[in-house]
């Protein structure tokens, strides 16, 4: 069953409950009230005819003996009414049904029982109290048709049963427009989940208010985005491995088949040994690029597969084991390197940031830069990296990529100097896993500046922003 059916049903359940309940608490109160008055009415008739009873018996005290008809006094009264001896016998009666009635205690402290009875298609109060007069003492007993009003009750409740009808139907239609006020923001939901089902994750659903429905839909929007967030992340990195398949197959093709085709020539042919030593020294150059290749794609896979612990260096003294390890690339592009190291202690692993430092020393010597300017500054609790060249630059359009795989900004001269555009891939790799924050600037011309922000160690204070 839908929901809208349930709470359809729900509704007119409840409100044909509500309605007879609160119609039989109607009519009874009604009824009560009547009844009450009746009583009050029947008291009444009962005081009047039993000062009349005593009236008589007090002109006539031995009115009531045995074998005498007393049914002449009848006129007197303005109710049948009927007198019993205090051993039950009866001692005249006119009145329609004679009561099994429990009788007053023998007392004059004027207990008055009520009975209600029907017969004969009519509907009586019975009123009994205990009467003496004299030496005359017995039950006196008066008949009050309420017929009218019981009559009167049962014509209420079939006009209540009347009314209820009509309003059911005339609220029938208002039942089904609340239903589905409640059900369709539920439907709408449902919609949209299926519309999401269907790869539409940009869908959303606009309801207003702060009831539970809204409260649903909010958090509908919110997983609906959260859903479009990781789809759209796993479509980049679909889409990611799909560029880096497709360059490192380029990157390895074009000189696979160089090789390839030189090495054929110097097995097919005999050449002149000017010929074969071109041929030797560009197979030696490509092997060299591809050995470069295979050891910046095995960096990353380590990168992505390792977790490392990180322990807190002084940079200074980082900076003059590494220095050892820097100047052969600077010696080898011809490139003079400055340095201003303010001492400070970095969470680093010294694997990961020498690797890291000789990219970009690489990377310098490779834009033909003539001088490499290498400061660190500490501030507050973080530590700045500066690297700057004054090499050829990037241009400012292609600095966002520049950190993806295989990516490069002059091809030619990268695979020239054995370059797969893995280098700044693997420095993007590095900052990341030491938690720290990278920027690049360069206008294109005048050289780059790399900027790398570290958190100091624990224990030397407070960040501040590249």
């Amino acid at each position: 069953m839908k929901l809208f059916h349930k709470i359809f049903l729900c509704f007119v359940v409840l409100f044909g409950i509500a309605f007879q309940v609160t119609g039989c608490l109607l009519v009874n109160f009604v009824y009560k009230n009547a009844i009450d008055q009746e009583k009050k009415y029947a008291f009444q008739e009962f005081q009047h005819n039993k000062y009349i009873l005593q009236s008589i018996l007090y002109l006539q005290p031995e009115l009531f003996v045995e074998n005498q008809d007393n049914m002449n006094l009848i006129k007197n009264f303005t109710v049948p009414i009927a007198f019993y001896k205090t051993d039950g016998q009866c001692v005249f009666s006119n009145i329609s049904i004679q009561p099994q009635m429990t009788m007053p205690e023998k007392s004059e402290n004027h207990k008055i029982e009520f009975q209600m009875l029907s017969g004969k298609g009519e509907n009586y109060i019975y009123t009994s109290e205990y009467v003496r007069q004299g030496n005359t003492e017995g039950y006196l007993v008066t008949e009050t048709n309420i017929s009218a009003t019981v009559n009167r009750q049962k014509d209420v409740i079939r006009y209540l049963q009347k009314i209820y009808m009509v309003l059911f139907f005339i609220s029938f239609p208002l039942i089904i427009l609340m239903t589905d006020l409640i059900a369709s923001p539920i439907r709408k939901v449902g919609k949209a989940t299926r519309r999401i089902a269907e790869g539409r994750y940009s869908e959303r659903i606009c309801i207003k208010g702060k009831d539970e429905i809204s409260e649903l839909a909010s958090d509908f929007n919110q997983m609906a985005g959260q859903i479009e967030k990781k789809i759209s992340e796993l479509s980049n990195a679909t889409k990611a491995k799909e560029e880096f398949t497709a360059n490192f197959a380029h990157e390895l093709k074009t000189p696979l088949t160089s090789v390839i085709g030189y090495a054929d020539m110097l097995y097919q042919r005999e050449l002149p040994r000017n010929q074969v030593r071109d041929a030797a020294e560009y197979i030696l150059n490509e092997g060299m690029r591809l050995e470069a290749l295979s050891l910046k794609l095995m960096d990353l896979f380590i990168l992505d597969r390792q977790d490392f612990l990180l322990e807190g260096l002084s940079v200074k003294e980082l900076f003059e084991n590494l220095k050892q390890s820097m100047q052969p690339i600077c010696s080898k592009y011809g490139t003079r390197l400055h340095e201003d190291i303010e001492d400070g202690y970095i969470d680093v692993d010294y694997d990961l940031i020498k690797t890291m430092i000789l990219n970009l020393i690489d990377n310098s010597g490779k834009a033909e830069s003539k001088d490499i300017w290498f400061t660190g500054k500490k501030r507050k609790n973080s530590y700045f990296v500066c690297i700057k060249d004054n090499g050829r630059g990037i241009p400012s359009d292609e600095i966002d990529r520049i950190t993806e795989a295989f990516y490069m900004v002059d091809k030619s001269r990268s695979r020239k100097q054995h370059g797969a555009g893995l280098g700044l891939a693997l420095v993007s790799k590095i900052v990341e896993i030491h938690k720290a924050k990278m920027k690049i600037e360069s206008d294109g011309k005048s050289g780059t500046i790399v900027k790398i922000k570290f958190h100091l160690s624990e224990g030397e204070s407070n960040d501040q922003k590249i």
